[in-house]
């Protein structure tokens, strides 16, 4: 009761101080490469009524929010206000404090209740767990995509892969000059004279990823691209697991929430085709191996074939045919 009684006194004062405005908006910023985190920021977004609105940490918008309210932030469940140009980021009991000043008592209580029952420390630094089974469908509606086309797109471009909008367009330079290993290794994107890159995304805990991985290892037999593995968030031995299960320890690791980021990748499996001169050629969702054939075939695809072919579907996500 002295919870429900201090919620309505800090939500009232708020209102009666003038602290909450018609325009203000608040997001709650989450691990996408989580499956179990999100499931449970989609249920907090439902249960908040709409006061909340869950949004990636990876998505570009969140980091440009965060590097605004906060410039040395840390890769950790964030409560971020936006009112006009005013943005404020909370984390831990400081997050928990300000949900009391806009969210009601039964909002409150509903959105305890599924954080306890989903077991993930919203409160504290970003935990990469491995997901539950019945979870996966919702993590992975970003990297299933929109069905293809009935129409093939013209000018024709390689089939496969499902490409998106989100982060830097096709035919900018690289966002990231530059990457370092697992192992230290520095691993230039912005000029690489000798081949092409391949920059792919996962997570440990994503299906799909587990997929691509598996047939990696003979995919890179015969590829003459770079290939650089990148992963957000992850404990080491979730890591080495998925390294030795899918025979990657060879290849080259880079551990970065930031790159994720700085791509405004937001689904895993995602996948980034750098030519020699940093510029991106290709972007996409790869599933499976048919879709890593496609993504290296960008390479042999002028820049404006691709965007007169992208131009020309009407989705935000497409299967690029």
């Amino acid at each position: 009761m002295k919870f429900l009684h201090l919620s309505v006194w800090l939500f009232d004062k708020a209102n009666e101080l003038g602290t909450m405005t018609a325009d203000m908006q608040h997001y709650i910023l989450y691990d996408s490469g989580c499956a179990q985190c999100d499931d449970l920021a989609a249920k907090i977004e439902k249960e908040s009524g709409g006061a909340l609105t869950a949004k990636s940490l990876y998505a570009r918008e969140a980091k440009e929010w965060l590097d605004r309210a906060r410039p040395n932030w840390k890769f950790e469940p964030t409560l971020v206000q936006v009112d006009g140009d005013d943005v404020r980021a909370y984390t831990g009991l400081s997050m928990r404090a300000h949900m009391l000043t806009f969210l009601n008592p039964l909002q409150l209580l509903k959105i305890a209740r599924v954080v306890q029952q989903a077991g993930v420390p919203l409160f504290g630094p970003v935990e990469v767990r491995q997901a539950q089974p019945e979870l996966f469908e919702t993590a992975l509606t970003e990297t299933v995509g929109a069905p293809a086309s009935e129409t093939p797109a013209e000018p024709e471009i390689p089939s496969g892969f499902i490409a998106t909008h989100d982060g830097p367009e096709v035919g900018t330079h690289t966002p990231v000059e530059s990457l370092v290993t697992t192992r230290g290794e520095i691993l230039a994107l912005a000029a690489t004279p000798q081949q092409n890159t391949l920059l792919l995304f996962f997570s440990t805990s994503c299906l799909y990823c587990h997929a691509v991985a598996q047939a990696l290892a003979e995919f890179a037999q015969d590829a003459p691209e770079r290939i650089i593995l990148t992963f957000g968030a992850v404990e080491q031995n979730k890591l080495n697991e998925f390294l030795d299960k899918h025979q990657l320890k060879d290849f080259r690791v880079v551990l970065s929430p930031e790159t994720r980021s700085a791509f405004g990748v937001v689904g895993v499996p995602y996948g980034f085709a750098l030519d020699q001169q940093g510029v991106i050629r290709g972007k996409g969702i790869i599933n499976n191996n048919d879709h890593l054939d496609s993504l290296a075939s960008t390479f042999y695809v002028s820049v404006e074939t691709f965007k007169q072919a992208l131009a020309s579907r009407s989705e935000d996500k497409v299967v690029v045919s």
